[in-house]
């Protein structure tokens, strides 16, 4: 999974933020160090946190500002589906072989806790026993090479690079670990592979890993980290080739339909002089300009997620330049003037738009 882009994307303006380790490390040692920290983390299965009755509304709340709420709770059950498979290895292939798939994405071989710490990984089994093992660095690889699957009527690729990492002693099913560049700073999790032979783990789906990746988060993550994980991984999956009828419906009766002048005024001298505007049509496409350039294209989605009517919901904005998809909250108020006021809120910070009488 990719991290969100800023939320600057629906304000027209262009605000990155990436955590960066030196080339030396990175070069030596891989992700490991940044996946590591700098005291050791303890990570376990991201789906078995996530996956649960108490975060199932966030992901029905994503999932409905997309799709429309309607079809939301089925939604995010086939989601959920499709990375908490139990089969792997010949089982899946099996299973599949007539189509359709999931992913097993758990912990498997007996572990429940992984610990990176400097060079070490220690495995805390499900039988309460623990052993650690040293880790060299072997370089980059690819997982999935030539092979192929349909996703949403388009044949992809799913070769993906890894960091690859062999233990200086016997390990068996931990002998190698592959690492995605995810970590906790950039994506909120980690996706991974770990066992015997390097060469059947880098078949993605044949062999006895097949259909097998691990996803894991850190033991002692916050409900933001969790809100932050669960928006990003249902954004990604979702169909933004077409806005459905029920997406449409909610953001023409939420009122985002329109235009909108943002007021700037909060930020200081800095941007007295920045006129940036905003306009979402009935087809939900949206554009901004700034000084009277255009700075973004995208498609718009909202759901009210809250008490019904009280203004308070998720919007989305899906780039049309950028192919990614980001989240913020939103409230609705009206202003002492009578101007239907729209505010977004995100990490890197709040904007207010004010709707333009037509």
């Amino acid at each position: 999974m990719k991290k969100l882009v800023s939320i600057t994307l629906a304000l027209g303006m262009c605000v990155m933020s990436a955590v960066c380790a030196s080339a030396e490390t990175e070069e030596s040692f891989g992700v490991f160090p940044a996946v590591a920290g700098e005291n050791g983390t303890a990570y376990v299965s991201l789906f078995d946190t996530i996956v649960t009755e108490e975060w199932n509304p966030l992901w029905v709340d994503y999932i409905g500002a997309v799709m429309g709420e309607d079809t939301a709770p089925v939604m995010a059950a086939a989601l959920q589906g499709s990375v908490t498979s139990d089969l792997h290895g010949e089982e899946a292939i099996t299973a599949f072989a007539e189509g359709g798939y999931a992913f097993d994405c758990h912990f498997i071989n007996g572990a429940q806790r992984l610990t990176f710490r400097d060079d070490t990984v220690t495995i805390l089994k499900t039988d309460g026993t623990e052993e650690t093992h040293t880790y060299e660095y072997l370089g980059k690889y690819n997982i999935g090479e030539g092979e192929t699957m349909m996703y949403q009527g388009t044949e992809i690729s799913m070769a993906f690079p890894v960091d690859v990492y062999r233990s200086t002693d016997e390990a068996g099913e931990f002998n190698y670990f592959m690492m995605r560049e995810d970590t906790m700073d950039t994506t909120w999790h980690l996706e991974f592979r770990y066992g015997s032979d390097l060469t059947a783990l880098q078949g993605y789906m044949v062999g006895p890993y097949a259909y097998w990746l691990a996803a894991g988060i850190a033991e002692n993550a916050d409900e933001e980290t969790i809100r932050n994980v669960i928006a990003l991984f249902c954004l990604e999956n979702m169909d933004y080739s077409a806005h459905t009828d029920s997406a449409l419906k909610q953001i023409d009766s939420l009122g985002f339909v329109g235009s909108w002048q943002a007021d700037l005024s909060p930020l200081g001298e800095d941007y007295a002089s920045v006129d940036l505007s905003m306009t979402i049509d009935a087809a939900g496409h949206g554009t901004t300009v700034m000084n009277g350039e255009q700075t973004a294209d995208f498609e718009a989605f909202a759901v009210d997620n809250g008490e019904k009517e009280d203004g308070i919901g998720i919007y989305v904005a899906y780039s049309n330049l950028d192919y990614e998809a980001e989240a913020a909250p939103y409230t609705m108020t009206v202003n002492d003037a009578g101007q239907t006021v729209l505010t977004l809120t995100a990490d890197d910070g709040t904007i207010s738009w004010v709707k333009q009488e037509e």
